[in-house]
């Protein structure tokens, strides 16, 4: 008598779950579609993406044979063809090491105009913003008036970022350019006492 209850059950069960599938069976094949879908999807992505960043590295490379051969123009170029065609973390570093090309190149104008294009972009990260500063305001320290150099480095300065040390000693040297010896001289005397900045930026300080 079980066994007839038990296979009237199952019957019921199973006329149940196939009233079930005919009623939600398109959705769910369309919802295993979808996500078969999604995870193809992924994997191409994410397949390009590291196809992408190995191109990227090679250009990157390339670019820096250059500018090691002696071809800074040439460097300069291609890193900034780089920084025109990426969206990742060699934006920021093609762009620097393009300045840093100019420079070397002699065209320490384009150098400058560079670096504070960079320093003004809202979507880099603030570290290389902040290194632009920097390196904008050194390039600009034996050609522009001390007191531009000065007001540059003035977020710097006042900050706490891994660049002060370095943005205070460039200060102090403008300073100097500026005819305000005693100025610089305080700022050198702190910068050789502060405990934060690189041995090498203290020692620096402190001969100076």
């Amino acid at each position: 008598m079980a066994d007839i209850f038990r296979e009237v059950d199952e019957d019921i069960r199973q006329e149940r779950y196939e009233k079930l599938w005919k009623r939600y069976r398109w959705w769910l094949l369309g919802l295993v579609i979808a996500l078969i879908g999604a995870v193809a999807a992924y994997v191409i992505i994410d397949k390009r993406n590291d196809s992408l960043r190995r191109e990227e590295g090679l250009r990157f490379a390339a670019a820096l044979s250059e500018l090691e051969a002696g071809r800074p123009k040439e460097a300069a170029a291609q890193f900034k063809a780089l920084a025109e065609d990426t969206d990742s973390g060699y934006l920021a570093l093609a762009r620097l090491r393009a300045a840093d090309a100019l420079a070397a190149a002699g065209d320490r104008t384009a150098a400058v105009a560079l670096y504070d294009e960079l320093s003004r972009d809202s979507q880099a990260n603030l570290r290389y913003r902040e290194l632009s500063v920097l390196l904008a305001a050194e390039h600009l320290l034996d050609s522009a008036p001390p007191q531009e150099v000065i007001q540059r480095l003035a977020p710097l300065v006042s900050g706490n970022g891994p660049w002060r040390s370095l943005a205070v000693e460039l200060t102090a040297l403008a300073q100097i350019k500026a005819g305000r010896t005693d100025a610089a001289r305080q700022m050198f005397a702190e910068l050789s006492q502060d405990l934060t900045a690189p041995n090498g930026v203290r020692a620096r300080a402190q001969e100076l």
